[in-house]
């Protein structure tokens, strides 16, 4: 039986109710209609970030049922959230090329075998191969596979060049592609290849996507130093005044602060190590 160790995904059906997905919409659309500047529009898919008082991300976070299931899914022994964004993807618009989201590999942490960050990403309508469904390559966050030599940078304005019959374009042996109802999520290693299906439909396909460090604290200093600067945390100077659940899934760290330099290039070959970690 395969499991999100093995696979780099995890999919977690009926993840929101079919009336929290109507409540996110109304999210959605708020955001959308009030834009900050701050979006990261990759072509044919476009992310607006959102911090953790946003009404969307406190949805998310405030259930118990909800934050059950996701460390269940991944044995997460200290799960804490990083970033949100609403994820868009045009009607009549071209796939989302072959690429994956982690953001360190200079670090040792990027070749243990648990994932040190994972996404959770739910549609909110139905999505197939026809209206731009994720697609993902199995076991690609811990072995390399050809294609990793080809690919370009992960978040690269060189990616807007790419020719429809370029490699990180195509499909390729062994993709799957979830079927999500509206309200299911789909939980990724952040090393694991994905991509999207052309969106062939005439109506634009909205998501949620949040990101987690599922071990918090078995992160090395340097990676947990990085992360907690993210703009999507609360600030020293909030007043977060969060749920209890979500109090708990805010990181915290006692370092100094500071970033760490990024390196978004898998190498060509590599494979992580399954041996048990030195405490």
């Amino acid at each position: 039986m395969s499991t999100f160790a093995d696979d780099g995904f995890v999919l977690l059906p009926g993840f929101f109710s079919g009336g929290e997905v109507a409540t996110l919409r109304g999210e959605v659309a708020a955001v959308l209609d009030a834009p900050s500047g701050l979006a990261c529009e990759r072509p044919h898919n476009m992310l607006v970030p959102l911090r953790w008082n946003d009404r969307a991300v406190r949805l998310a976070l405030d259930e118990p049922r909800r934050v059950r299931a996701l460390r269940d899914a991944l044995g997460a022994e200290d799960l804490r959230w990083i970033s949100g964004y609403v994820s868009t993807k045009e009607a009549r618009s071209p796939a989302l090329w072959w690429h994956q989201d982690w953001w360190c590999w200079n670090n040792p942490v990027s070749f243990r075998a648990p994932a040190p960050q994972v996404a959770l990403l739910t549609y909110l309508t139905d999505t197939d191969a026809a209206n731009g469904a994720l697609r993902v390559l199995p076991g690609s966050h811990c072995r390399s596979v050809p294609l990793h030599a080809l690919l370009p940078e992960a978040h690269d304005d060189s990616t807007r060049a790419l020719p429809p019959d370029h490699a990180a374009m195509s499909d390729l042996p062994g993709q799957l592609t979830p079927q999500l109802r509206a309200g299911d999520a789909i939980v990724l290693d952040y090393r694991l290849l994905h991509g999207t299906h052309a969106n062939a439909s005439d109506v634009r396909r909205d998501g949620i996507l949040l990101s987690f460090a599922p071990a918090w604290s078995e992160l090395p200093a340097d990676v947990r130093a990085h992360l907690i600067l993210h703009p999507a945390l609360p600030l020293p100077q909030d007043d977060p005044h969060p749920s209890a659940a979500a109090a708990t899934l805010l990181p915290d760290y006692d370092g100094e602060r500071a970033s760490l330099e990024l390196n978004r290039n898998a190498p060509a070959e590599f494979s992580i190590s399954r041996a048990p970690q030195p405490a």
